[in-house]
C-alpha cells in the first residue's frame, strides 16, 4: 500500500513543458537525403549545451536519423579556425550542421490563490455509520516556471547555405527546469525537421 501511495504521489509531480516553433525553409536546399547531422547547443552554459545536444541526438536517433553531439568533435575549451571546423565536418561526413542558440531564458512566477472545499468521509460513531465533514485548503502560495526562446539554424555543409531557420518558444510548469525545456524543444525541432524535409509531389495540371 505504501509503495502504491509513493507511486501515485510521484505521478502528480511529473514535470512537463510545451514548445511552439515557427520555421522557414530554403527551397534551394534539399536535406531529405541527409545521412548525418551535427548538433550544436550554442550556449555559454556547458551543462545546457551537453543537455540539448544529448536530447537532440536521442530525438533524431528515435527517427532513425544519425546525429552527433558537437561536443564530441569540437571541444568547448579549444579555439578553432573556420578551416579547422570545415575539416572536422568533412572528415566526419557531416551533411548538415544544426545550431540551437538560446535567445532568452527566464523564470516567471504566478500566484496560486487559496481555495477551500468541504468533503465528507464516513466513519462509525457510537455504533452508527455517519458522514463527517472535513475542509481542505489549497493554494495561497507562488510558483515559478521556466521560459526560454531559441533560434534554430540548419546549415548545408556542401553549399554553406542555410537549409532552414526557425524560432521556438518553450515554457515549463512549476515542476520543470531547463532540462525539461530541452527535451520538449529537441522533440519539436526533430518534428519540424521531418516535416520540412518531406518531398512534395509536383502538381500535374489536367
Amino acid at each position: 500500500m505504501k509503495k502504491l501511495f509513493l507511486l501515485l504521489t510521484s505521478l502528480l509531480f511529473i514535470s512537463c513543458a510545451t514548445t511552439d516553433i515557427s520555421s522557414f525553409k530554403n527551397p534551394d536546399i534539399d536535406f531529405s537525403s541527409y545521412k548525418k547531422i551535427l548538433v550544436f547547443g550554442n550556449s555559454r552554459d556547458i551543462d545546457f549545451r551537453k543537455t540539448i545536444e544529448a536530447d537532440l541526438v536521442t530525438a533524431f536517433n528515435e527517427q532513425s536519423i544519425i546525429a552527433i553531439s558537437s561536443i564530441e568533435l569540437i571541444s568547448p575549451v579549444k579555439e578553432y579556425t573556420d578551416e579547422d571546423i570545415k575539416k572536422i565536418l568533412f572528415d566526419n561526413n557531416i551533411d548538415g550542421y544544426l545550431s540551437v542558440a538560446v535567445v532568452t531564458a527566464s523564470e516567471e512566477s504566478a500566484y496560486i490563490p487559496q481555495t477551500s472545499y468541504t468533503n465528507y468521509q464516513t466513519q462509525y460513531i457510537n455504533g452508527q455509520l455517519v458522514s463527517v465533514p472535513y475542509t481542505s485548503t489549497y493554494g495561497g502560495y507562488s510558483v515559478s516556471y521556466p521560459k526560454a526562446s531559441f533560434e534554430i539554424i540548419l546549415t548545408d555543409i556542401k553549399t554553406g547555405q542555410i537549409a532552414f531557420k526557425a524560432t521556438a518558444n518553450s515554457e515549463g510548469d512549476e515542476f520543470s527546469d531547463m532540462k525539461t525545456i530541452s527535451r520538449s524543444l529537441a522533440k519539436k525541432i526533430v518534428e519540424e525537421y521531418l516535416t520540412l524535409s518531406e518531398k512534395k509531389e509536383p502538381v500535374v495540371s489536367q
